[in-house]
């Protein structure tokens, strides 16, 4: 088994997840009144709000029972000011999912491109991967537990997503076999699928665990058993 690096780099701890944040912390209040913030910083602050809130919401109620309500209530923002940043839920959750699996992709390529050759970078970006989702169970169950409730427009970005991280695990590679896209597409799926049940089970403290297996499992059709 392939083992690379220190099992605590890169370090991800400053990486702000949709979600991380706490949407109504005190330090992102806006004092009633003359409080004297410029429009535009205002509206960044209660966007970013409603982001954090609607991650929040979905992680514990799920997607089927969110409500604009109930995320502008955990913003602490009005339903008007909710539609003047998102003309629908789905259009929120199209932003999570997409500022989010963007940042997940960013340290994920750092990581794989450290590397000394593909297939340590396969395993840095793997480990990267589980030990970001480990550390936002909320995000990491909108992104891949409720995703599979949200409108089309998530789920075509969720299949952009997963098919930029075949790209990133294949196209550096040397000396690789011809291997399908449909075998490839089966390995992706295949990790995936074994991320999302310990995310379902609410077992996201557990995620780094996976690395052997599906480090494993992603190498096996990409360069063989050894």
């Amino acid at each position: 088994m392939v083992s690379t690096g220190s099992r605590d780099w890169p370090d991800v701890a400053a990486l702000v997840l949709p979600g991380s944040r706490a949407a109504r912390d005190a330090s992102r209040a806006i004092k009633p009144g003359r409080h004297g913030l410029p429009p535009e910083e205002v509206a960044h602050i209660q966007r970013e709000r409603l982001i954090d809130a609607f991650v929040q919401v979905v992680a514990e109620a799920g997607y089927g029972q969110t409500t604009i309500a109930k995320v502008t209530d955990a913003a602490g923002v009005t339903k008007k000011t909710f539609y003047e940043h998102f003309g629908t839920l789905e259009e929120c959750f199209l932003v999570v999912y997409e500022r989010g699996s963007k940042q997940l992709l960013a340290v994920m390529t750092e990581a794989f491109q450290a590397a000394p050759d593909w297939r340590c970078g396969l395993e840095n970006a793997l480990r990267v991967l589980l030990k970001v989702l480990a550390a936002e169970p909320p995000f990491a169950h909108v992104a891949l537990v409720e995703v599979n409730a949200a409108g089309p427009r998530v789920r075509q970005a969720r299949i952009a997503y997963l098919r930029t991280l075949r790209e990133l695990f294949t196209a550096a590679a040397e000396g690789l076999p011809e291997v399908p896209d449909d075998v490839l597409d089966a390995m992706i799926g295949g990790v995936y699928t074994a991320i999302y049940l310990r995310i379902e089970a609410g077992r996201c403290a557990e995620l780094p665990e996976l690395l052997p297996t599906i480090v494993y499992f992603a190498l096996l059709p990409l360069g063989g058993r050894d």
